[in-house]
């Protein structure tokens, strides 16, 4: 087996993915994987902080805040309980096993270029495509969500206004070198956090009868209404709306490739970041259910964010203030809502392009580290679906990519059908060891996935269900009409789509599933350098004062 020759700055992608790593033409010009003239790099812009910070950040959004409420009312406080707890723990897992492939091969391409790497490139393109579409199209759809919550003021200003807004400073700041963009989502997401913990101890106080009405809650609305509605399908519900809350953690892998000590900031964002989300995901739910009673109209009557049930809450036990200095958290954070989407969808389709799936053209990235022609494309694609939405007939159209984004499409179909790729490639990395008799997962400091293989099979299993869940409930719809065409399309039609991606794709490039005996192990992997160990030696000599204080320190 021969030796990766690659250093810890070495470019990132483009010659970790080169089967013949440090190939160069005669000229000198760095090949990539397929014989072509090197096309740039990134630079490794993200560092620890914005590792800790960001991958928590990531995970708090809207859908915490409104989706529970749908949850709350259509399943009931019981199974919200179940599904947001199995969906936690499916988030544990995805972070080890995505974590332990990211430290091995740090690469921006992540979950795509392990599913070409370790299972089928055809299953890459099908997964690919659908990464791309989803985040596109919640690009598009963050102006709209901006504008409801302006109207929490004033409804004077065109929705077209505000759209605009948002696509200037998604793109403003995504021409910027990528630290800016780095620095950016470090600062939302240091206020998502705020916001949260504000949430969480606001309600912790409402619970024992805080605010001007001082009502105590003892879980009178489990005794007093029904904990578990529609029964497997109210959990799969819950499971489905706790996907939309906690997001797409292949963004986890993807940073990881742009990320200056993958080997140090991963395996530490797995630690606190699995457990955060999952302790602070749990409190809310269980604060939400002893709150606000599943028959509020207002779950289902109100809009943006008095529709959730802990503004909801809020209003019910009398206090003021704290819902408008919400808002306004939300509308900072919304302004910049396009950006994480963005970086996503132009990571995907540079991929895809460098990997031979996409034009070549599309693989380009330029001195200041940006994929500027995949940026490009992904732009146009956002602006044409968000000024589609500003007409009428338009909006019925766009209606199809919103719902199939924000609550089918990324939440639920597209990010379990991640996983469930995510869990099989992190099976075959491992058969791949075993077969080649490969020690990439030994040695001092390398990062072995925890409760191994009972992870990935749980995540897999798991995943799957959900899907069959969600399959059920596109069929008979809790509150619509049965066997319903459009229902249906419009619940589970990103299962279709990724399957036709990936089948035509291997029908037209006639792929192969990968060996366990022949999967590449070599290419894109970083040995330990002398410089890493020493630092690595020096982190974990100190105290664990010391090393808990640096989960929270800006320095690096």
């Amino acid at each position: 087996m021969m030796e990766s020759k690659e250093v810890y700055d070495a470019p990132v992608t483009e010659v970790q993915n080169d089967t013949r790593v440090g190939t160069v033409n005669p000229v000198g010009e760095t090949l990539n994987r397929y014989g072509e003239e090197y096309v740039g790099k990134y630079r490794r812009s993200f560092v620890s902080r914005h590792i800790q910070i960001v991958t928590l950040g990531s995970n708090i959004g809207s859908g915490l805040f409104i989706s529970t409420g749908k949850a709350l009312r259509n399943a009931g406080p019981g199974n919200m309980i179940i599904g947001y707890t199995a969906v936690m723990t499916m988030v544990v897992a995805t972070l080890q096993a995505l974590t332990e492939m990211t430290v091995a091969f740090p690469v921006s391409g992540s979950l795509i270029d392990y599913a070409d790497r370790f299972i089928d490139p055809a299953l890459a393109f099908g997964i690919g495509f659908g990464e791309w579409l989803a985040w596109t199209t919640v690009l598009a759809a963050e102006g709209a969500a901006f504008n409801v919550i302006v109207q929490y003021w004033t409804d004077a200003v065109p929705v077209a206004v505000w759209m605009t807004i948002i696509l200037l400073i998604t793109f403003g700041i995504h021409a910027c070198p990528v630290r800016v963009f780095a620095e950016v989502q470090y600062a939302t997401s240091l206020l998502k956090v705020v916001v949260l913990l504000i949430f969480i101890f606001t309600s912790a106080a409402m619970v024992g009868g805080a605010g001007p009405t001082g009502k105590v809650h003892d879980g009178e609305y489990y005794r007093e209404l029904p904990a578990f509605l529609h029964n497997v399908k109210g959990t799969c519900l819950c499971a489905i709306y706790a996907i939309w809350g906690v997001g797409d953690q292949v963004y986890v892998g993807i940073m990881g490739g742009e990320t200056k000590n993958p080997r140090y900031s991963m395996p530490r964002a797995v630690k606190s970041v699995g457990i955060r989300v999952y302790f602070f995901f749990m409190l809310i739910v269980i604060f939400i259910t002893l709150l606000v009673p599943l028959n509020d109209e207002r779950l289902l009557g109100g809009s943006g964010i008095n529709a959730s049930p802990l503004v909801i809450a809020l209003n019910d036990a009398g206090i003021n203030g704290i819902p408008q200095l919400l808002n306004a958290a939300f509308l900072i954070i919304s302004a910049t809502g396009g950006l994480e989407p963005l970086y996503i969808a132009s990571r995907v389709m540079r991929h895809m392009a460098l990997s031979g799936m996409l034009p070549k053209k599309l693989a380009n990235v330029d001195s200041k580290g940006r994929p500027t022609w995949a940026l490009f494309v992904t732009g146009l694609f956002t602006i044409t679906f968000t000024y589609i939405n500003c007409s009428n007939t338009g909006a019925t159209i766009f209606n199809w990519y919103v719902s199939l984004t924000t609550e089918a499409f990324v939440a639920s179909t597209i990010f379990m059908t991640a996983w469930v790729v995510l869990a099989w490639c992190s099976i075959r990395f491992h058969a791949a060891i075993r077969a080649q008799g490969s020690t990439i997962l030994e040695g001092k400091y390398a990062y072995k996935a925890r409760f191994w293989p009972v992870g990935p099979i749980f995540l897999g299993v798991s995943a799957f269900l959900v899907l069959v869940g969600l399959f059920a409930d596109a069929l008979y719809p809790v509150g619509g009409t049965p066997l319903n065409a459009y229902d249906f399309f419009m619940t589970y039609l990103g299962v279709p789509l990724v399957l036709v991606a990936t089948i035509g794709y291997k029908i037209i490039r006639r792929t192969k599933l990968r060996r366990a005996g022949e999967i590449d192990l070599v290419t894109g992997h970083q040995p330990l350098t002398e410089e890493q160990e020493k630092f690595l030696d020096h982190y974990y000599s100190q105290s664990m004062g010391k090393r808990i204080w640096s989960y929270i320190s800006t320095s690096d």
